[in-house]
């Protein structure tokens, strides 16, 4: 076994190896899922009809020029790329061998490091439009439960009507409806704290790693934490639905009382800044604050049991509030499962070749 202070005397060679050295897992999830949108953007343009569903008029007030979100993306690509290839650069000299670096390099190095996590948001509310204008929805008229007489949501898709069809036939009840007759001001206050709590996922996934400057490990939960959150995505544009509040309209499923911890302001604060209205399939909220539990779990044990309890209350905030369908909220477990069976695994080997010689992957 060589000595940790010295390199591997026979490092892997091809292609394959060379990615491996230049792109963190993390990269390869950014940077795969913003040219895969922006190359599928692009096809759109010569090929209207590569499209997941046909184009329907109902949405077009969610969509953007396809050149404007080619640009966007084009963008966002651009500028991950160039802090990217600096991270690497400080990662392979600075990180892996112990050296101190440029105060610079340093500075875009921690750029690098967090950006997806600002990045990332960005490109969510951009769906919306991607969704509309070259993906696709499903028209809900072609539901043979819609009802013409019914005031549904401008973004109602055919899969919000199948959704709600699966949620009555697997519990001969409408959850979404029931919780609504159980509101109470201190049990929205709580349920919204419990649903405010995903938004600190980030940390709990990897703040104590963050904390410690351990950036190979903030790189692998990071890794982890992001690779799950862009499936998520996968599944809105694969199946775009809206949620219950599909019947009326989002004030509608508004609490109707201020509730505990001004749970009523964060609703419309939530409402207002959220500019993609198909996010319902699977339940995101749920799958990245159960793989952030997990990472936790694993590696920042106090920290994981401080947040389990809003982990839980938050599958239930997302029904209470008229978020997610249980539908949702089962694939939101699901999609946590793959995160941590097939993501998480895949995250440690790729990563494997930007380890320190000797270091064995934890």
């Amino acid at each position: 076994m060589p000595d940790a202070a010295t390199p591997n005397p026979d490092p892997p060679r091809g292609p394959l190896a060379w990615l491996r050295a230049n792109f963190l897992s993390i990269d390869v999830v950014v940077i795969g899922f913003l040219g895969l949108l922006a190359g599928w953007t692009l096809l759109s343009l010569v090929a209207p009809g590569a499209r997941l569903y046909p184009y329907d008029t109902r949405f077009e007030w969610a969509e953007m020029s396809k050149l404007g979100l080619l640009g966007n993306l084009g963008g966002f690509l651009l500028g991950y790329v160039v802090f990217q290839r600096i991270g690497i650069r400080y990662h392979r000299q600075h990180v892996l061998t112990g050296k101190p670096g440029p105060k610079w390099m340093a500075a875009a190095h921690l750029v690098h490091l967090l950006s997806p996590m600002l990045l990332l948001p960005l490109v969510f509310n951009m769906l919306g439009a991607f969704i509309a204008g070259v993906s696709g929805a499903p028209d809900p008229d072609l539901h043979p439960q819609f009802d013409a007489a019914a005031h549904y949501d401008r973004a109602a898709t055919w899969w919000d009507l199948e959704l709600k069809r699966l949620d009555v036939a697997m519990l001969g009840t409408y959850l979404p409806t029931w919780f609504r007759q159980h509101h109470a001001p201190w049990l929205s206050g709580v349920m919204m704290l419990c649903y405010l709590s995903y938004y600190l996922s980030p940390f709990v996934a990897a703040g104590k790693q963050l904390a410690l400057r351990d950036w190979q490990m903030v790189r692998r939960c990071g890794g982890v934490f992001v690779g799950t959150l862009v499936t998520t995505y996968m599944g809105y544009i694969v199946l775009p639905a809206t949620g219950p509040r599909f019947e009326g309209t989002f004030d509608a499923w508004k609490i109707d009382h201020t509730g505990w911890f001004a749970a009523r302001w964060w609703q419309t604060v939530l409402d207002e800044a959220e500019m993609i209205r198909w996010d319902a399939f699977p339940s995101g909220h749920v799958a990245v604050s159960v793989i952030a539990l997990a990472l936790a779990v694993r590696y920042s044990p106090r920290v994981a049991w401080v947040y389990a309890p809003f982990t839980a209350g938050l599958t239930v905030a997302t029904i209470y509030f008229g978020y997610h369908y249980v539908t949702d909220v089962i694939a939101g477990f699901l999609f946590a499962a793959f995160g941590t069976l097939v993501v998480w695994p895949a995250v440690k080997w790729w990563d494997g070749e930007n380890r320190k010689p000797g270091q064995v992957a934890r």
